[in-house]
């Protein structure tokens, strides 16, 4: 009988904190002269995640069979992004790949921790929000129904909050499906949209930009992304034409990637980076103006540091603010709904105590 094998992707994932590891692992072997096949091996026998093994297999493969690092990386796209095969490639091009492995592993486990804070602060509103919909959904399919037939029996005059409830639910009971055929159409039409059509993705990512309350945090996200990728290319040593393609393919949005190629375009003809950034709208006048003193002192790597971590404080700053203002709104839009509930079914319940009294 053949062992069925059933690869389940979700297991098989390999973290950020994998990817880290294995770079740090590295940076300190090929410092203390290890080959880097050799080292890689090593690696391989310490990873317990069955799919990173795989790939630290294959790399071991590629290089032990005279390619380059950065070869055998780029065979793994899903695994490793542009960003690092790039970074890796610089070093490998200067000489210090060492360090630029040390470096990039920084460098990750700020971009994850930046990640986290964001996922942390967001989780309690979502919750709420969440077991709201689940608590209004159970009552309306549930518990009105019940409450309905008890007032049909008795027969007595419902105000019009408590039929507009009984009504929503006689909606929901009897036509759960038409909601979740409305439901899946939407999504999914929306989904390929968004997602397939060429106008559609651009849309989506303005709407990424401009939507009301995500502007707020977006092009600070935009920003930090920006300003650390870029950043540590040119650190690393990637030639800053190929670290302006290598960023625009980072932040994935076609606003910026629209931007950056103009950036492009112009930088090839010799013009300072910060002179077409200073020109967009959606480019913050004190990152043009930061880039232009990192170009007139040449220390523009350093100066995208220090850019990315202001904005990375400033996503955290605001996310606290919003989470703290969004807590009492959730708070008071909760309280309203379950009043307006509680008015619609107990005081039709009352009426009818007080006529039998």
């Amino acid at each position: 009988m053949k062992k069925i094998n059933i690869n389940v992707s979700i297991f098989s994932r390999i973290s950020a904190k994998e990817k880290v590891f294995f770079s740090r692992q590295l940076a300190v072997m090929i410092s203390a002269g290890l080959a880097i096949d050799h080292a890689i091996s090593i690696i391989n026998r310490q990873t317990k995640n069955q799919a990173f093994k795989k790939v630290l297999a294959a790399l071991y493969q590629d290089i032990d069979a005279g390619e380059y690092l950065s070869v055998a990386l780029a065979k793994h796209p899903k695994v490793f992004d542009k960003v690092y095969i790039s970074v890796v490639k610089a070093g490998e091009a200067s000489g210090k790949l060492d360090k630029v492995l040390t470096h990039i592993a920084d460098q990750m486990e700020i971009f994850q921790a930046f990640q986290s804070s964001i996922r942390s602060s967001l989780a309690y509103p979502i919750f709420v929000v969440v077991a709201m919909i689940f608590v209004v959904v159970i009552m309306m399919v549930k518990v009105v129904p019940v409450l309905k037939t008890v007032f049909e029996d008795v027969g007595a005059e419902l105000p019009w909050t408590t039929r507009v409830i009984i009504g929503l639910s006689d909606f929901m009971v009897s036509k759960w499906w038409l909601i979740l055929i409305i439901l899946i159409v939407l999504i999914v039409g929306l989904t390929c949209y968004f997602r397939y059509t060429k106008k559609g993705r651009f849309q989506w990512d303005v709407l990424k930009l401009k939507a009301p309350l995500v502007s707020y945090l977006s092009y600070d996200i935009y920003m930090a992304r920006f300003s650390r990728t870029l950043g540590m290319l040119i650190e690393s040593g990637v030639p800053i034409i190929e670290a302006l393609k290598i960023t625009a393919t980072a932040l994935a949005n076609r606003v910026y990637i629209r931007i950056l190629k103009i950036v492009i375009s112009q930088v090839e003809r010799g013009v300072p980076m910060s002179v077409p950034l200073s020109e967009s709208k959606e480019i913050p006048i004190i990152v043009s103006q930061m880039i232009m003193v990192g170009e007139q002192t040449g220390k523009l790597e350093n100066l995208m540091g220090k850019l990315a971590d202001y904005y990375e404080r400033e996503v955290n700053t605001k996310i606290k603010t919003l989470v703290s203002l969004v807590e009492p709104v959730i708070i008071v839009i909760v309280g309203l709904g379950v009043g307006f509930v509680i008015y619609s079914i107990l005081y039709p319940i009352y009426s009818i105590a007080q006529l039998d009294l």
